[in-house]
């Protein structure tokens, strides 16, 4: 492969084989970029810009809460709201005027911590693609991951990237999706089970739901 950079990651993260590989990716990545915006990215010009202009999401207001720079984030949310107090300088007067208001609005609320993670995730569901066409060892350790279901989605709009190899791809892509569905399934059954008054003494394990969130919805 060429990608050797972009390789690395993807390799460590197959070889944890500690559920969804892609996940551990994108968390590792938005750990990094959601540190940028509580450091460096705080006062340069073009990322307040950017800020300005689309604010960040529910889950990354969040996440930058969560950080130990308040000040950095209240500078730049204070920042956002004069933005958006320009754009909301003239009272709309009927329903045309509010529906042009409104998507006014709408085209300045994005986020962007997500935009930052999309394009590089896409390369990413590429190169795991690509990997599976050109590198020896990858399919084993592809077949046995736990995918999360939505990206499992991404891999599966990746597969053109699998040369080949396609079908042998998908094959384990699918399989090992349902296989961890029925596992999930299972366990949710059991844990319901122990509910039934004729199982008295049953103990749920505690990670039966989390484990069936993080399948479902992922990290």
């Amino acid at each position: 492969m060429q990608y050797q950079i972009q390789t690395a990651p993807i390799w460590d993260a197959y070889k944890a084989n500690d559920g969804c590989p892609l996940c551990a990716i994108y968390k590792a990545r938005e750990s990094r970029i959601v540190g940028q915006y509580l450091a460096e990215n705080v006062m340069d010009p073009d990322f307040r810009v950017a800020v300005n202009t689309h604010g960040f999401c529910p889950e990354h207001t969040r996440a930058l809460f969560d950080g130990q720079n308040k000040l950095g984030l209240a500078l730049q949310i204070e920042t956002r709201s004069h933005a958006l107090l320009e754009l909301l300088a003239k009272t709309p007067t009927d329903k045309k005027s509010a529906a042009k208001l409104a998507a006014t609005i709408d085209a300045h609320r994005g986020c962007v911590i997500c935009d930052a993670l999309a394009e590089p995730m896409e390369r990413y569901y590429m190169t795991v693609a690509e990997m599976y066409d050109n590198e020896s060892d990858f399919p084993e350790l592809f077949k046995s991951a736990h995918h999360c279901l939505g990206h499992s989605v991404k891999l599966l709009y990746a597969s053109k990237f699998a040369g080949k190899k396609t079908a042998g791809y998908l094959n384990a892509l699918t399989c090992g999706l349902r296989r961890d569905l029925k596992k999930s399934e299972t366990e949710l059954r059991n844990f319901a089970d122990c509910f039934d008054f004729r199982n008295a003494g049953s103990k749920p394990d505690p990670e039966t739901i989390p484990n069936a969130i993080k399948l479902l919805i992922g990290y």
